[in-house]
């Protein structure tokens, strides 16, 4: 009996923290919840929109382009590319670092004319050596989610983790990840179609 305690307390352990409200903006309920062994937190951006879910899963998607209106992205170059499945090889000027880069791979996932979702995490096996003086993004995850509620609106959830890496304080960065990341949920909605 004492060998199935130890394996319920463990697996109970290893489970990621219950996400907290931090703010509303705009309508955007924005939470946050700490992920073991690092500095910044992940976030989790909620709302709804008239939007359809499959316009606003192809506008996350995106077209593997470089986007002027993306805050901070310098250059990207497409590495690979599917009908669903993209790996871009990005560089970044966010405020107060140093330059990052990092690999991303992008996978849409339609689950019918109801549900989307876009998912995104770092794949920086594929990407070119790094320029002096970047610093690399290692820890880069999220999804998208565009789902129909009952009242025929989409609810639209965001989340993302991504570490700056280097040597930044996680006060310096908080701040400006949330607002990155509201800017992110406002763009993907406005270019979805009702």
């Amino acid at each position: 009996a004492m060998g199935l305690e130890v394996l319920v307390v463990t697996l109970f352990s290893a489970a990621p923290a219950e996400f907290k409200k931090v703010e509303e903006v705009d309508g955007v309920l924005i939470e946050a919840r700490p992920v073991e062994g690092a500095k910044v937190v992940e976030l989790r951006l909620t709302t709804t929109t008239t939007k359809t879910p499959g316009s606003l899963c192809d506008a996350a998607f995106g077209d593997g382009k470089f986007d002027a209106q993306e805050p901070d992205l310098k250059s990207r170059k497409v590495l690979s590319e599917s009908e669903d499945e993209r790996v871009t090889y990005d560089q970044i000027s966010p405020p107060v670092v140093a330059n990052r880069d990092y690999a991303v791979r992008a996978r849409r996932i339609r689950e019918g004319d109801a549900r989307c979702r876009m998912t995104f995490a770092a794949a920086n096996e594929l990407a070119p050596a790094m320029p002096a003086g970047w610093v690399r993004i290692t820890k880069l995850w999220g999804e998208w989610s565009f789902e129909r509620q009952p009242d025929g609106k989409t609810r639209v959830t965001y989340v993302v983790f991504s570490d700056p890496a280097g040597a930044v304080p996680a006060f310096m960065v908080e701040g400006s990840r949330r607002k990155f990341a509201l800017q992110w949920m406002k763009m993907i909605i406005s270019r979805g179609k009702e």
